[in-house]
C-alpha cells in the first residue's frame, strides 16, 4: 500500500505525457480535435482515475474500515492492529490527499487537463466506483458520509472519503489522549490538528448554536391536553394546576402553552408572574398590572390593595389567561387570587408547582411524569444533533447515557450540553462513566450528575457559571447587568483577537453557557437578542455547593430584595410592554443585600468590613443623596445608586478602579469633572426623570480609552469635549433639547466616533411643527442601531436616515416621526441592511410601501400605533422577514398582519410568524385603558 502511493504523482505525469505524445499532431484547438471525442481519450481518463486514485483508496476502504471498527467495539487493544500499512494509514491518506490538492488545482490546469476531469467526472464507470466506496464506508458511520455536503466532483467526493477516514482515525486515542497506535509519522500528522474541511465535515451533525429554538420532545400529549383545558367549553374561571419535582419541565410546558399561536388567539390578555420561594406580593402584583395598562409612576405608590383592585378592573370583562409560575405555598395563591374575577366568559390561571396539596383544591390538574426511556433518548438525541438522529457509532454509548439520566427533563438537558462538540466514542465514554445512575426520589441526589457539567466547564468559564449564585431562585438576570458585572469583578479576560472588548468576550461566554443549557433565556428584546436571563434552582444550589467548596469569595456578597424597595426613577419614562411577564419589570435586588437595607433606612456602615467590595448595586434602594461614604470602598469596580439628589461629589474620583458607574435620580444629574479622573470607566449611564443631565468637560487632553457608554446626557456643548476624547465609544444616548428654535434637529458633532454602534435619541422640548434638517453627515457611518423618541421629524427625514450604510435596528418610539402618512416605496436604495424595525406610539394612519423596500428586513414590531390602517401586504414578500408583531393597535391593523401570513401560506412560506394582541378597549375606543380613580 505504502509503495503504490509513493509512485501516484509520477505514475500521473506518465499518463499526461501519453496524452500528449498521442496528440502531438493534432491542433492545439482541443475542443474541436476528433481526439477529445474519441473512445481512447476516454479510456485514458478512466485509466487515470483509477491507477491514482481510485483503487488505492479501494484497498484502504475495503481492508481497513472493517479492522477500525472491529477494534473501536471490540476494544481487543492495540495488538490487533499488527498490520503494518494500517499503522501508517495516516500517512497513507495524507500522502493521497497530497494527490488530490495536485491535480484539483485548476490553476495548474491546461485544456487537456479541464477535459480529462469532465470526462472523470460524466463516467459512468467512476462515479459507481465512488458510490461503492461511499456505502461501504457509510455503513460504519453513516451521518458523516450522508450529511455531507452534497458535490458534484469526483475529486470533492474523493476528498471528503478521506477525511471521513482520517476522522475515523482519530478515534484511536488511549487515556492520555494520544495516538500510539499509528507510527511516528501517522502520529505526527493527526497531532497537527483537522483542516478546516474536517472541521466543516465534523460540524454537520451536532448543535453548536443557541439561537436554533429548541423542540420540546416529549411534551406533546401533555401540550394538547392543557390546550383542551385552557380552551374548552366550560365558562367558569378554572384554576390549572401543572404538578411535578424540580427538574420535570413545568416551566417549558407553562411556556409552550403560553406562547402557542391559538392561546395568543384564544385570550384577550395574557400574563405571566414568576411566583418563587421568596414571595413578593408587591413585585407581584405590579408586574401582573404591567401587562394590562402602562405603568405611570403613580402606581408605585399605592398600597396593595389599591394595586389588587386596579388589576381586578383591568381583567373585568376580559378573557384572560394568567400563568403564575413556581408557587411553593399554597397561601400565596390564596393571597392572590381575589383579584381574578370570574365573569363567565372562559378565563383561565394556570399554576406551576411542585405542591401536590395546590391539586387537590381544583376541580382540574396536570401531574407532570418523568419521561420513559425512550422519550429520554429522543430529548437527547433533538438536543444534541441536527437531525435528531445519533451515528451508529456513538448509539450504544448515547442510549446509555440517556438512561443514566433516569427520565429527568434537566438531567438530559444538562447532559445534552456536556455531549454538544464532542464526536468521538472516547469522550462520549467518559460521560457516561461520569454520570451518576440514582433512583429518582430526592433532587438533592442529581447534584453529582449536575456537578458533572461543572467539571466539564473550561477554566475561564468557572468563574462566571458560579457568580450566578449571587442572584436569587427564579430571578430573570438583565444581560447588560451580568456582562458589566462579569467585567467588573474581574472574571473577563482580553482574547487580543480582531479588535474584541472585554464585553463582547463575555457575551461570547455567555452564549457558551447557554450552549451547555446552564443558563436558561427568559426575555428577548424586539430584535431577537437576549435581554435576559435565569439559571433553574437546581442549578443555583449547584452553584452555592461549589462556591463553598473552592472558596469562591465574589459570591459572599448576594443579591436579595431590600424591603419596601420600589422601582428605579427611570421606569417613570415607561415601562410598559404588550405581554413581558412580570419577572422583566424592574430589577428589584440589592447587592450585598444588607447594605441595601442599611442605606435604604439611613443608617451607617463599617467601611473596613467591605474595604474590599468590588460591587455595590443599590439602586433599588431609594436614598436622598449620593452617600459619600461609599467613596471610602476605593476598589470598587460597580457602583449603582438610586437617589433624589444623584449628583457625584467631585471627590467621586477616588474610587479609581471603578468601571462601571449607574446614577438613578428624580432630579437633573451633575457629573463633575473629576469623573473623567477615573481611568477605568468604561460604562456611565445615567437615569433621571427630568430633563437635562449635565457633564463637565475634560480638564486636560487625557484621551479616555476604556469608555464605551455614554447614556442619558444632555446634548451639551461640554458634551464636544468629551466625546473628542472618546475614540473607543460605542453606544451613546442624548436625552434632553435636541430642536433648535428654528425647527431643526441638533446635537454635537459624532462624526468622528468612528467606533459607535447604538445611538439613543431622546428629545425633551417639543416643537410647534414637524422638525426637518436630518443629514446623513449627522450620523458616523459605523452606526447599526438608532433609536428615536420625541422627536417629531417629517416623515421624509427618515429617507436619509435609510442611507446609513451598516444600520440594521430602526426604533421610532413615541412622536419620533409626526404625519398622518409615511411614504417608503420611493426611498431608492434606503435600508438596505435593515433588520429590525419598530414603530411604537405613533400617529401615523396610512403606511405606502412596495416590495422592494427593506430587502433584509427580519422583524417588524408595530406596538401602540392606534390609528394605524394596516400593514402594506407587499411587507409579506421580503424573502428574509422572520416575524411581524402587532399589539396595542387597531383590530384591522392585526386582521392585516393575519392576511399577510395566511397569503404567505398559501404561497408555500411556513416560516413567517404574527403574532398579534389587541385589546378590546382598542376595538371600540381605540385607546390604552388609564383606569384613573
Amino acid at each position: 500500500m505504502a509503495v503504490a502511493t509513493d509512485r501516484l504523482l509520477k505514475r500521473l505525469e506518465r499518463l499526461r505525457t501519453k496524452a500528449d505524445h498521442m496528440i502531438k499532431d493534432v491542433s492545439l484547438d482541443y475542443e474541436h480535435t476528433p481526439f477529445i471525442a474519441s473512445q481512447s481519450f476516454k479510456i485514458l481518463c478512466k485509466k487515470a482515475m483509477s491507477v491514482c486514485i481510485i483503487d488505492p483508496l479501494w484497498r484502504i476502504v475495503h481492508l481497513s474500515a472493517p479492522e477500525l471498527i472491529k477494534f473501536l467495539h471490540e476494544e481487543e487493544g492495540y495488538t490487533s492492529l499488527d498490520v503494518y500499512w494500517l499503522k501508517s494509514l495516516p500517512k497513507i491518506l495524507y500522502e493521497l490527499q497530497t494527490v488530490l490538492d495536485c491535480v484539483s488545482d485548476s490553476r495548474n490546469w491546461g485544456n487537456l487537463d479541464r477535459h480529462v476531469w469532465d470526462e472523470v467526472n460524466k463516467d459512468e464507470e467512476v462515479q459507481g466506483m465512488l458510490k461503492k466506496i461511499k456505502g461501504t464506508l457509510s455503513d460504519y458511520f453513516p451521518v458523516l458520509i450522508d450529511e455531507a455536503p452534497r458535490v458534484i466532483c469526483a475529486i470533492e467526493e474523493l476528498k471528503t472519503v478521506i477525511d471521513a477516514i482520517l476522522i475515523l482515525c482519530c478515534e484511536f486515542l488511549d487515556s492520555d489522549m494520544k495516538f500510539v497506535v499509528f507510527d511516528d509519522i501517522s502520529r505526527r500528522k493527526l497531532e497537527s490538528g483537522f483542516t478546516q474541511r474536517q472541521l466543516e465535515l465534523l460540524s454537520v451533525p451536532l448543535k453548536q448554536s443557541v439561537d436554533e429554538e429548541e423542540t420540546v420532545v416529549g411534551f406533546e400529549d401533555d401540550t394538547i391536553k392543557l390546550l383542551d383545558m385552557l380552551t374548552g367549553f366550560s365558562k367558569k374561571l378554572e384554576i390549572i394546576p401543572i404538578i411535578g419535582m424540580a427538574g420535570l419541565g413545568k416551566t417549558t410546558l407553562a411556556k409552550t402553552v403560553y406562547e402557542h399561536p391559538f392561546i395568543v388567539y384564544f385570550f384577550d390578555i395574557r400574563v405571566w408572574s414568576c411566583v418563587s420561594q421568596e414571595y413578593v406580593k408587591r413585585d407581584i402584583l405590579l408586574g401582573i398590572l404591567s401587562c394590562i395598562v402602562q405603568l405611570t409612576t403613580r402606581f408605585y405608590s399605592m398600597s396593595d390593595e389599591l394595586l389588587g383592585e386596579q388589576i381586578y378592573r383591568g381583567l373585568k370583562g376580559q378573557k384572560y389567561l394568567v400563568i403564575f409560575d413556581d408557587i411553593w405555598d399554597d397561601s400565596h395563591w390564596k393571597d392572590l387570587k381575589l383579584y381574578f374575577p370570574d365573569d363567565r366568559n372562559g378565563s383561565r390561571i394556570l399554576l406551576t408547582t411542585r405542591n401536590s396539596n395546590l391539586g387537590s383544591t381544583t376541580a382540574h390538574s396536570h401531574r407532570l411524569r418523568l419521561r420513559t426511556a425512550r422519550e429520554s433518548w429522543r430529548i437527547l438525541q433533538m438536543m444534541v444533533f441536527k437531525n435528531g438522529k445519533c451515528p451508529w457509532r456513538l448509539y450504544d454509548i448515547g442510549k446509555q447515557i440517556s438512561r443514566k439520566c433516569c427520565g429527568l427533563p434537566l438531567a438530559v438537558s444538562i447532559t445534552a450540553g456536556l455531549l454538544r462538540g464532542k464526536w468521538t466514542r472516547g469522550s462520549w465514554k467518559q460521560v457516561a462513566e461520569s454520570l451518576s445512575n440514582y433512583i429518582v426520589n430526592d433532587p438533592n441526589q442529581y447534584m453529582d450528575t449536575l456537578a458533572l457539567s461543572y467539571n466539564h466547564l473550561p477554566p475561564h468559564l468557572r468563574p462566571c457559571f458560579l457568580y450566578l449564585g449571587a442572584f436569587p431562585g427564579d430571578c430573570d438576570i438583565p444581560v447588560h447587568k451580568l456582562i458589566w458585572l462579569w467585567v467588573a469583578l474581574g472574571f473577563i479576560h482580553q482574547t487580543g483577537s480582531g479588535g474584541k472588548t472585554l464585553e463582547d468576550v463575555a457575551q461570547g461566554y455567555l452564549m457558551d453557557l447557554l450552549g451547555r443549557s446552564l443558563v436558561i433565556v427568559s426575555k428577548k428584546g424586539a430584535d431577537g437578542q437576549i435581554k435576559a436571563c435565569h439559571v433553574h434552582d437546581l442549578l443555583r444550589s449547584l452553584c452555592l455547593w461549589k462556591a463553598n467548596q473552592e472558596g469562591f469569595s465574589p459570591i459572599l456578597y448576594r443579591y436579595g430584595r431590600v424591603t419596601s424597595a420600589h422601582s428605579p426613577v427611570a421606569e417613570s419614562e415607561s415601562s410598559w410592554s404588550s405581554d413581558h411577564s412580570t419577572q422583566h419589570v424592574n430589577f428589584l435586588l440589592c447587592c450585598p443585600v444588607e447594605l441595601g437595607e442599611c442605606f435604604h433606612v439611613g443608617g451607617s456602615f463599617d467601611c473596613e468590613t467591605y474595604k474590599f467590595l468590588r460591587v455595590l448595586d443599590i439602586e433599588s434602594a431609594s436614598i436622598f443623596s449620593f452617600p459619600k461614604e461609599i467613596l471610602n470602598l476605593v476598589n470598587l469596580r460597580y457602583l449603582a445608586i438610586q437617589a433624589e439628589d444623584g449628583n457625584p461629589p467631585t471627590s467621586i474620583s477616588n474610587l479609581v478602579h471603578l468601571q462601571i458607574l449607574i446614577i438613578s435620580s428624580r432630579k437633573n444629574v451633575f457629573v463633575p469633572r473629576s469623573t473623567w479622573d477615573m481611568e477605568c470607566l468604561r460604562h456611565l449611564y445615567i437615569k433621571s426623570g427630568e430633563k437635562e443631565n449635565l457633564i463637565e468637560d475634560v480638564s486636560s487632553d487625557r484621551v479616555l480609552e476604556n469608555l464605551q457608554t455614554i447614556s442619558g446626557v444632555c446634548p451639551s456643548t461640554s458634551c464636544v469635549g468629551i466625546l473628542s476624547r472618546t475614540p473607543n465609544l460605542r453606544k451613546l444616548g442624548f436625552h434632553g433639547c435636541l430642536v433648535s428654535p428654528l425647527g431643526v434637529l441638533e446635537f454635537p458633532n459624532i462624526c468622528s466616533l468612528t467606533c459607535l454602534e447604538t445611538l439613543k435619541l431622546s428629545n425633551t422640548k417639543m416643537y410647534h411643527s414637524t422638525v426637518k434638517s436630518c443629514s446623513l453627515i449627522m450620523f458616523p457611518e459605523s452606526l447599526t442601531r438608532l433609536t428615536l423618541s420625541d422627536t417629531a421629524l417629517n416623515w421624509n427625514e427618515i429617507r436619509t436616515i435609510g442611507l446609513l450604510p451598516n444600520l440594521d435596528v430602526l426604533k421610532l418610539n413615541v412622536n419620533a416621526c409626526i404625519g398622518e402618512i409615511w411614504g417608503t416605496s420611493d426611498m431608492g436604495l434606503g435600508f438596505r441592511k435593515l433588520k429590525l424595525l419598530k414603530l411604537q406610539d405613533l400617529d401615523l394612519v396610512k403606511w405606502e410601501a412596495s416590495s422592494g423596500d427593506f430587502p433584509r428586513l427580519q422583524r417588524l414590531v408595530v406596538r401602540g400605533c392606534s390609528r394605524l390602517e394596516e400593514i402594506p401586504a407587499c411587507i409579506g414578500e421580503i424573502l428574509t422577514l422572520e416575524l411581524i408583531e402587532v399589539s396595542w393597535c387597531n383590530e384591522s391593523t392585526a386582521q392585516s398582519a393575519r392576511r399577510i401570513q395566511k397569503e404567505q401560506e398559501r404561497n408555500g412560506n411556513d416560516f413567517l410568524k404574527v403574532f398579534t394582541s389587541v385589546h378590546k378597549d382598542q376595538q371600540g375606543k381605540r385607546k390604552r385603558p388609564s383606569h384613573d380613580d
